[in-house]
């Protein structure tokens, strides 16, 4: 059931406190087609019966969490965008929401009714251009190089034996490229065809959140997979909100866990290289300016070189 033509996106808001839905309904109603929930039992049922554009959920619900409402939310209503209000840091959720829910957006509680307001709007206009593509194909032909080599894996990690380790686990199927900073990084980029980087949450005691957040902004199609073993929640918020990484892996690695993680991310890869207009789905936040007097991050001298990247759809300069 899709919305015709010119009609009002339509949201779902779910939260247990009525005082919340009723704030969200005076935000709202007059921009949007509006429902609520008082719990994730009730807004599956109503997902059952009424698709939906955006969903905005609450985590810390009884009976069911946010996030285990927006994983089988996902199963009814793949196409709908996903937005968690959390007033919380837990790193065991946050990994469940990225690897099974794909967030669009965490929102921190107490929000910032303009924050909320522009998120609600983004997610409302990227599940609107997503639907134009309908169900995209998980390969596309034609994003492999000239000479028939898929495009490459970069590892990111200050742990020189990395690259090796996890091309020993995926074996010949793919060609791994390693880095040990952000320079090399770059500098990888610039002479390989990417499809796929996993990095560590930070690297030579830098976090990576500015590259991450940078490529995906001027390279949509580079699916990002983060590895991790520090239970840094605000961290892993920020690289889905400014990187809309795809997927998070805990260290210590799993062999068969790694393979299906970058299989699956090679071919999302591929599928948002075929279908641009998918590119607004995985839209990221600006990077914060740094403050007045602060030095820039690492990053910033690396911006020019990543917009300039050659095309690894195309392969051409």
């Amino acid at each position: 059931m899709t919305n015709p033509p010119g009609a009002k996106p339509r949201v779902l808001f779910v939260d247990d406190e009525p005082r919340v839905l009723t704030t969200m309904r005076m935000l709202f109603r007059g921009h949007y087609e509006v429902y609520f929930a008082e719990g994730g039992a009730q807004a599956l049922e109503l997902l059952k019966a009424q698709p939906v554009d955006v969903i905005v959920s609450d985590q810390r619900m009884p009976g069911m969490t946010g996030i285990e409402l927006l994983r089988a939310a996902r199963e009814l209503n793949p196409h709908a965008m996903r937005i968690l209000l959390t007033g919380y840091s837990d790193l065991n959720a946050i990994i469940g929401s990225v690897n099974d829910g794909e967030i669009f957006r965490f929102v921190n509680k107490p929000w910032s009714n303009e924050v909320l307001a522009s998120t609600v709007a983004n997610a409302a206009a990227a599940a609107k251009a997503s639907l134009a593509v309908g169900n995209a194909p998980d390969s596309a032909p034609g994003t492999e190089a000239a000479d028939g080599e898929a495009p490459g894996v970069l590892v990111l990690d200050d742990d020189p034996q990395m690259p090796s380790r996890i091309q020993a686990i995926l074996g010949a199927s793919y060609r791994v490229f390693g880095a040990s900073n952000m320079d090399e990084a770059v500098n990888r980029l610039e002479q390989e065809r990417i499809g796929v980087v996993i990095s560590e949450t930070r690297v030579q005691d830098h976090p990576v959140v500015s590259l991450i957040g940078t490529l995906k902004q001027h390279h949509p199609e580079l699916v990002s997979v983060i590895l991790t073993e520090r239970a840094d929640a605000g961290a892993a918020i920020e690289l889905i909100n400014q990187g809309q990484i795809y997927r998070l892996i805990t260290k210590p690695i799993q062999d068969v866990a790694c393979r299906i993680t970058v299989n699956s991310a090679h071919k999302q890869h591929q599928k948002l290289a075929q279908n641009p207009i998918l590119h607004q789905r995985y839209q990221v936040e600006k990077l914060p300016e740094p403050a007045p007097g602060a030095a820039p991050p690492p990053t910033v001298k690396f911006l020019d070189r990543i917009r300039s990247l050659r095309s690894w759809v195309t392969g051409r300069a």
